[in-house]
């Protein structure tokens, strides 16, 4: 909606409160008229506190729509005021020595609107309406002695004046008759009733409508200045999205499982775009470099040096360099045009997949922590120097070996200085026991227990640093594994059960428990696919992991709908031709009875359903 719009919708809504305002106050008048606090003749009494009433009436009636989408039509604020303006006109000429008031609310409220037009309108109404009002007022409304001169008896309704002999009705005749004998005697209260009556609160209404229009454009000039600023603030907002799509863009896939190794990566920057990076490639067949970095800084300037930083790693990765060389070449590349002296820590391996051997070297980050369930501990290796200031880089070749099933994680700061509400940080003690408290069929497992630890401990605490980590996990011959993305389609269908089938062939499975998951992954996906989706298209992605040497099966099958969870059926015996075919039938009995453990959560916007099965 225009911000134009919005402010009109709400000045309909200040107008309406203020207009309930003002019945209250009028509902005090009318008090003041019953208890003769007020006075107009007898006669006309009873008709003043039903003129007032139908006033009340105009002023409480556009509360009605004070919450409807009318507040934002452009005809609305003429209907308020319209309203207001009958109210005030009925006001004015039963009470017109206050009256007047009325008119000068209505051209002070016209201000919310920003709208010349409509301030001159209201203006140019009001004035001639005042004028009327005073008029009719004069011989309807309240008598006023300071201004017609005399007394008004109440008792007998009768005006004395010591200038004249007769007593005059208070009715309209009475007091133009009264007027006109005053003139004769010397008195003209037409002259004064012109001047000092109309003059005076022709003047004042005059004035009160150049202050509103000064403040009126000073106002919409403060409005148009905002409208600019927050446009500014979405055009940058934007621009943002676009550079952390772009980032984003630029970094490789979260996910990734080849021959041997197997990689997890997950990045949650602090701002719209951050300065931490992660990259890896295959240098040739049997190398794979990876690397892990943190840039000084936050926001774009930070990306910027980080998109940087990875285009030099890609540049200079090559078959024959050592991670030294290479971080050697990194610097001398970043330090060209680099004026405002920005750095960044870099943490560079290269691991040959044939026997598991990792080089190394560290340029100023965060030590890794290598391990398997159970036995994670922090890498010892040089700290090195940071990147991007010297031209000496002070960084290293070291190397170790992991044994199949290790992995190495590498992460940035902002993990291990995440603080909570207390200013404590979290430490590499904590970090550690997130990873070896239980043990972990996949590294998104491993992923999921250090999530869990670190927002456990910040809880709700505003993020102050980019969160980087990225797992490497070396197979070996011991762990077999394969992934594949499906469309969320029942024609698709078969495809997914041929490739539980061919993992199966690959592995011996026995041929009972091969009939039985391509049974269970038949009911898992047409169930997705029909209640989850339903029927509207998606992904699933299916992933098949065989330890060898443990002898454990580990289907893990995720999707990205509405959370949907299969296994909340009761868990009892499948017996032959108990067959029940409704969500949460078959297939999720033969699952309960045949697998070890079977779990589901619902994280980051998937559906994530875990099936172990030890041989």
């Amino acid at each position: 909606m225009d911000a134009y719009v919005k402010n009109e919708a709400s000045a309909n809504r200040f107008m309406i409160l203020v207009l309930l305002l003002a019945a209250f106050l009028l509902a005090m008048v009318m008090l003041g008229f019953a208890t003769d606090l007020f006075y107009v003749s007898h006669d006309v009494n009873h008709m003043t506190l039903a003129i007032l009433s139908l006033a009340v009436f105009f002023l409480v009636t556009p509360l009605t729509s004070i919450r409807s989408d009318r507040l934002s039509k452009p005809w609305f604020k003429y209907y308020i005021l319209l309203h207001f303006i009958i109210a005030v006109t009925i006001v004015n000429i039963v009470i017109p020595k206050h009256g007047a008031l009325g008119w000068a609310v209505c051209i002070a409220l016209v201000a919310h609107y920003y709208n010349p037009r409509i301030c001159k309108l209201i203006f140019g109404v009001s004035l001639v309406l005042m004028l009327v009002c005073l008029t009719l007022g004069l011989f309807y409304g309240e008598y006023d002695p300071n201004l017609m001169s005399g007394q008004l008896d109440y008792a007998t309704d009768m005006i004395h004046n010591y200038l004249l002999p007769n007593e005059y009705p208070d009715t309209p005749a009475g007091r133009m008759q009264y007027l006109l004998d005053l003139r004769d005697a010397g008195d003209n209260r037409f002259f004064v009733i012109s001047t000092a009556y109309y003059g005076g609160r022709v003047v004042f209404i005059t004035l009160m409508f150049v202050t509103v229009t000064f403040l009126n454009k000073r106002t919409k000039i403060l409005l148009s200045n905002e409208i600019e600023a927050s446009n500014m603030v979405e055009k940058s907002r934007m621009e943002l999205n676009v550079a952390k799509h772009i980032q984003q863009e630029t970094l490789p896939e979260t996910k990734l499982s080849v021959k041997d190794i197997e990689i997890v990566a997950e990045q949650n920057a602090a701002k719209e775009v951050g300065g931490d990076l992660y990259d890896y490639l295959d240098i040739d067949k049997d190398h794979f470099a990876f690397l892990i970095g943190d840039v000084s800084g936050k926001g774009i300037p930070a990306a910027m040096f980080m998109m940087k930083t990875i285009t030099a790693f890609r540049d200079h990765a090559r078959a024959g360099k050592s991670p030294s060389q290479i971080l050697t070449d990194i610097n001398m590349s970043i330090m060209k045009g680099n004026t405002a002296t920005m750095f960044v820590t870099c943490f560079l391996a290269i691991l040959d997949k044939r026997d598991g051997k990792i080089v190394y070297a560290n340029a100023g980050h965060n030590p890794p922590i290598i391990g398997s369930d159970g036995d994670y501990h922090c890498l010892k290796c040089n700290p090195g120097l940071l990147l991007g200031c010297f031209e000496k880089t002070f960084v290293m070749d070291e190397y170790i070996v992991l044994r199949p099933g290790e992995s190495i994680t590498l992460y940035t700061d902002g993990i291990t200085e995440a603080r909570n509400s207390d200013g404590d940080f979290f430490g590499e003690d904590r970090l550690l026991q997130a990873m070896n408290r239980k043990n972990h069929d996949t590294v998104a497992e491993l992923f999921d227990s250090i999530n869990q630890e670190l927002d456990g401990f910040v809880s709700g605490a505003t993020q102050s640093d980019d969160i980087t980590l990225i797992t490497v996990k070396y197979h070996g011959n011991r762990n077999s594994f394969e992934e594949r993305s499906f469309d969320a389609r029942l024609e698709n269908i078969p495809n997914m059960l041929d490739f539980i089938e061919d993992f199966s062939d690959m592995h011996n499975f026995p041929e009972e428990f091969k009939k039985q998951i391509v049974i269970v992954g038949d009911e898992l996906f047409s169930n997705i696919i029909k209640y989850g989706y339903g029927n509207s298209g998606g992904d699933i992605s299916v992933r098949q992991s065989f330890d060898i040497v443990g002898n454990k099966y580990v289907m893990v099958i995720t999707d990205h709908a509405p959370p949907f969870n299969q296994l909340e059926v009761n868990n009892r015996t499948y017996k032959q031709g108990d067959i029940d075919l409704h969500v949460g039938g078959l297939g999720l009995i033969i699952v309960k009875c045949i697998m070890d453990e079977c779990s589901y959560e619902y994280k980051g916007g998937k559906n994530i359903l875990n099936l172990k099965k030890r041989f």
